[in-house]
């Protein structure tokens, strides 16, 4: 066993959300992978669910295939491991996690950053998601990615007794990625990286069909019954903007005004993969070179970027009178969007006719 291993990653090109940050920083360079992601990550849809921490009501967007795409993508082997399991196999989380990227596999799952952030034992508990790719037994730290320890994504160290402190305290009912999807058991992912034999090929069919779904709003849980059925309210495709829009003004009009930026930190993420999307297709054939196409689309992702951001400044200044300026930057992004992508499907239509 090396002293220190570090499995490679890469900064993701989307960060929205943990598990789209995880499978990015993963498969972000791999030729085999880009296959399978710019085939997916089409499909908007966002709900209201209770916000974990506060019991809050949130707006919850995702781009689907959403957190189910760390078990469903072809080029990772994700195992389901129970704490039972895991303190069967080696008795500890510390050596689990070891034995585990020793192995080559990434570790991901609920740990109580609370623990882990403050020096000093803390009442209350803050789980939260993290990915760990790496050790280094000297200085007896994990190199993990997640959100909490900055303003944004980044890669940085958490020790082993913190590792092992946030694990501990961890009931199932605190284990969000869990509970909801097995049953109220507690565990955590084991992520093998399994790109070196192409098992999808870029799917132009599935994308066609499903970017007609995104871009007439078209329900598309239906397809995804035999795995979840919970949500009633949800919104899909181009609806999602008049919904995350709407959400924007609510928080805006609060006597003490919300400035949870997800929703919309989601959706510009949802249109710097469309832009990648377009260009690889081109790039590599399956569609037309238009260069108009790409400088239309540059708009969309310009205008999200600075919807993103100025929310971002009224929850730093207070200055919400700023806020219509959503309207203006959400009404440009709209229109060019679907100009470009209906000109996209048109194309398919053709080639695949």
């Amino acid at each position: 066993m090396a002293n220190i291993k570090k499995l490679p990653v890469t900064y993701p090109m989307i960060t929205s959300w943990q598990w789209h940050a995880t499978l990015f920083s993963i498969l972000s360079d791999d030729e085999n992978a880009k296959k399978w992601i710019f085939s997916n990550y089409i499909q908007l849809r966002c709900y209201n669910i209770q916000e974990i921490f506060t019991g809050d009501d949130m707006l919850l967007a995702d781009i689907m295939p959403g957190s189910s795409s760390l078990k469903e993508c072809p080029y990772l082997i994700t195992s389901i491991m129970t704490k039972d399991q895991i303190e069967s196999y080696t008795g500890n989380i510390i050596d689990f996690i070891i034995k585990t990227i020793d192995l080559n596999g990434y570790i991901y799952g609920v740990f109580d950053e609370a623990r882990i952030l403050s020096d000093y034992d803390v009442d209350y508990k803050f789980p939260h998601e993290l990915f760990i790719y790496g050790y280094n037994m000297d200085e007896e730290v994990f190199y993990v990615g997640d959100f909490t320890f900055k303003d944004h994504y980044s890669y940085n160290t958490v020790s082993f007794a913190d590792i092992e402190k946030g694990y501990s305290v961890i009931t199932a009912g605190d284990d969000h990625m869990f509970k909801d999807d097995y049953k109220g058991t507690r565990g955590l992912y084991v992520i093998f990286k399994n790109s070196d034999t192409p098992y999808y090929d870029v799917d132009l069919t599935f994308i066609r069909d499903t970017l007609r779904e995104y871009l007439n709003s078209v329900d598309s849980k239906n397809h995804f019954r035999m795995m979840r059925n919970r949500f009633t309210d949800t919104t899909f495709g181009v609806n999602v903007y008049d919904r995350v829009l709407n959400r924007i003004y609510e928080q805006m009009d609060k006597d003490e005004p919300d400035f949870d930026i997800r929703a919309l930190h989601l959706m510009y993420d949802h249109k710097v993969l469309m832009y990648e999307r377009i260009k690889y297709l081109m790039a590599n054939g399956y569609l037309d070179y238009n260069e108009d196409l790409i400088k239309t689309y540059a708009v969309v992702v310009k205008n999200l970027l600075a919807a993103r951001n100025l929310l971002i400044k009224i929850s730093i200044n207070g200055n919400v009178s700023e806020a219509q300026k959503f309207k203006s930057y959400f009404a440009i992004a709209k229109e060019k969007e679907l100009g470009v992508l209906l000109e996209v499907l048109a194309e398919l239509d053709r080639k695949l006719s």
